[in-house]
């Protein structure tokens, strides 16, 4: 097959190709094109042209009825019930994510179609119907002469669609990447605009509080956080909101949060991580006995040689300084020794390690 002839396939399955003329008689394409509308005579080019142009109006409306109804049914049916579709039985939400939007768009196409039947009727006359296959010598030369001059206004539509998928795919890594380099004002606006359009993004609401609360937006960090883990269907952030808390709430409040969240905890490394966070509330808010008890226990377990997921060098570094608030000057000294040689390049503080910028 030569290039001429791969053109011209091209130009049959194109909506370009609008009839063809076999055995003394036009054969009309349908807008599902699937379908054809055979007259008995070949008809003449004046009526051929007027046709193009209708043609190209139902196919265009059609096309903005198939838009309009596939946007729809995103942002009214599947944005708003995702939780409970994803909930369903994976047949059941098939059906409905799948088997519903397709009998919908078949019905439009359907229907205008009908609409491009009476049409013809009025326009050029009764039809017998039949299959549209046009075959490489049925073409009309000047049509496939003009086809290759239009200009491929379907391109551009093209063009925007894989702007838009790419724009979709790569703003979450964007933001991500901000957070990165510390400009938390500018991932929260990009994230502002991005979950205007894709309001079950879970990383994104992720990215979203994690900028919120470097920019000391708790309560608005811990909603976002909330909404990763709905549209995840999962719990990954509950420590995230545990560490968001710290900031805003109580200490009476926030202290019930940690005993009910280190009760709930199976796994005893993360039992100790949970601890000393507490011990690290309790030392920000001047409770020194309490946090030296919660250190004292928790870097005999990391002496002990178990699993612990709280870091042991600021463990130390922090019970120095409860120790040198009591008076206790050379356990001060020896602890913040400990704590610097283990990790020397640490920058020692009290915030919280339960917010983790995400991945």
């Amino acid at each position: 097959m030569d290039i001429n002839d791969y053109r011209k396939i091209i130009f049959l399955n194109s909506q370009y190709c609008t009839y063809y003329n076999e055995n003394k008689s036009t054969v009309l394409a349908g807008i599902m094109r699937s379908f054809g509308y055979r007259y008995s005579v070949i008809l003449p080019d004046e009526k051929l042209k007027e046709i193009n142009k209708t043609y190209r109006k139902f196919t265009a409306v059609m096309n903005a009825c198939v838009a309009a109804e596939i946007l729809l049914y995103i942002y009214l049916v599947i944005f708003p019930f995702f939780i409970e579709f994803m909930k369903m039985p994976f047949v059941a939400s098939v059906l409905v994510l799948s088997v519903i939007p397709l009998i919908v768009l078949y019905l439009t196409y359907f229907g205008i179609n009908f609409l491009y039947e009476n049409y013809l009727t009025r326009y050029v006359g009764t039809f017998q119907r039949t299959k549209f296959k046009p075959q490489l010598e049925n073409i009309d030369e000047k049509v496939f002469a003009e086809y290759q001059k239009t200009p491929r206004k379907s391109v551009y539509v093209l063009a925007l669609i894989i702007i838009i998928f790419c724009l979709y795919a790569f703003i979450p890594t964007l933001i991500g990447t901000l957070n990165m380099h510390k400009k938390y004002d500018f991932a929260d606006k990009i994230s502002n605009v991005y979950l205007k359009f894709v309001p079950i993004s879970p990383e994104v609401y992720a990215d979203r509080a994690y900028a919120k609360s470097q920019l000391k937006q708790y309560r608005d960090a811990e909603k976002d956080y909330e909404a990763a883990n709905k549209y995840s269907l999962s719990d990954n952030f509950k420590y995230d909101i545990l560490g968001v808390k710290t900031y805003y709430l109580q200490k009476n409040e926030m202290l019930k949060e940690f005993d009910n969240a280190i009760n709930a905890e199976k796994e005893e490394s993360v039992k100790y991580l949970l601890q000393y966070e507490k011990a690290t509330y309790l030392l920000k808010n001047n409770d020194y006995n309490a946090a030296l008890n919660i250190y004292n226990s928790i870097l005999t377990a990391y002496k002990q040689k178990k699993k612990v997921f709280f870091s042991p060098a600021k463990a130390y570094y922090n019970r120095g300084i409860i120790k040198n608030s009591l008076g206790d000057t050379a356990g001060a000294k020896l602890d913040i020794t400990i704590a610097k040689k283990m990790c020397p390049e640490c920058k020692f503080n009290f915030d919280t390690t339960l917010i983790q910028r995400p991945f």
